[in-house]
């Protein structure tokens, strides 16, 4: 379609919060919040722990002091104090991490909290987040379709994350099919929508793509990509005509088509139907005979 305009970001990936909020990321992007997601509390996570993944150690100090000596001795001596406790406090401190974009100081304790932990779903999720953020697009879905099979809460946002991976390898069909199972689970799902219609728009499922970008903006109605999937629309329907117009005239046309071939038929038929006549009748008159005495 000519003076296409560009298609609508694409909504990146989506975290569960408590209280089955979430928050929509674009990806290696800063995540925005939603206005009603319940702030963190304030509190202090265990100093340390991301030196073991090599983080910048001044920053977990005990008294935030920059002496070279004591900031070592500090990250070392809380590395061997985190070994010691469970997963939940891995946990814990990648999800802190994770909620503050930060993905490559999470991703280790996250890792840590699944191998102690291989039933919490959340783990899952924020793993295949992190690993789509730092480019792994394979790794991110191998660990949320094993996410899945342990997934009870949010199984929709490991389906439209799988989704998003596949978006972003260009496997469109089968992207489309993930934002589907998504929506299927939760239908008030507005980004799966968007981004099932982009997918079929790559797909030149003109018809579907058309559908959801009208269903996304029924869900919600001010998003500031309105105009851009409004024209997108606009081009849809415009191309639905098109081709119905096209059909039209294609129909009349073969339809003339026929009714020319029907006529030529009955014609011949007319011919055959009187030379069929006139053979009767011509076998039918009386033959002049000479009889002999």
């Amino acid at each position: 379609m000519q003076g296409e305009p560009p298609v609508p970001l694409r909504r990146g990936a989506m975290k569960p919060f408590k209280g089955r909020a979430h928050v929509p990321t674009i990806i290696g992007g800063t995540p925005r919040t939603l206005p009603d997601m319940p702030r963190r509390a304030a509190r202090q996570t265990l100093p340390g722990a991301p030196c073991v993944d090599g983080g910048d150690p001044a920053r977990y100090t005990w008294k935030g002091t920059i002496m070279g000596k004591r900031v070592t001795l500090v990250c070392l001596l809380l590395s061997v104090v985190t070994a010691g406790f469970g997963a939940s406090t891995f946990f814990d401190n990648g999800e802190a991490l994770f909620v503050q974009n930060k993905p490559q100081d999470a991703r280790p304790l996250l890792e840590s909290a699944l191998n102690d932990d291989p039933a919490n779903e959340k783990t899952y999720l924020y793993l295949g987040i992190i690993y789509q953020q730092l480019g792994d697009a394979q790794k991110a879905i191998n660990v949320l379709n094993r996410g899945l099979g342990v997934a009870a809460s949010w199984k929709d946002l490991f389906y439209y994350n799988i989704g998003n991976d596949l978006f972003s390898r260009k496997d469109y069909a089968t992207a489309a099919d993930m934002y589907s199972k998504a929506v299927a689970v939760n239908k008030d799902l507005p980004d799966a929508y968007l981004n099932r219609a982009n997918a079929r728009l790559q797909l030149k499922g003109w018809d579907g793509a058309l559908a959801d970008y009208t269903l996304y903006l029924q869900l919600r109605p001010q998003d500031p990509q309105r105009p851009s999937i409004e024209k997108i629309i606009g081009l849809l329907r415009q191309a639905q005509d098109d081709a119905q117009r096209a059909a039209q005239a294609d129909a009349d046309k073969q339809k003339a088509l026929m009714d020319e071939i029907l006529k030529s038929l009955n014609n011949a038929g007319d011919d055959t139907k009187n030379l069929s006549v006139e053979s009767i009748k011509g076998q039918t008159d009386p033959v002049n005979v000479d009889i002999k005495d």
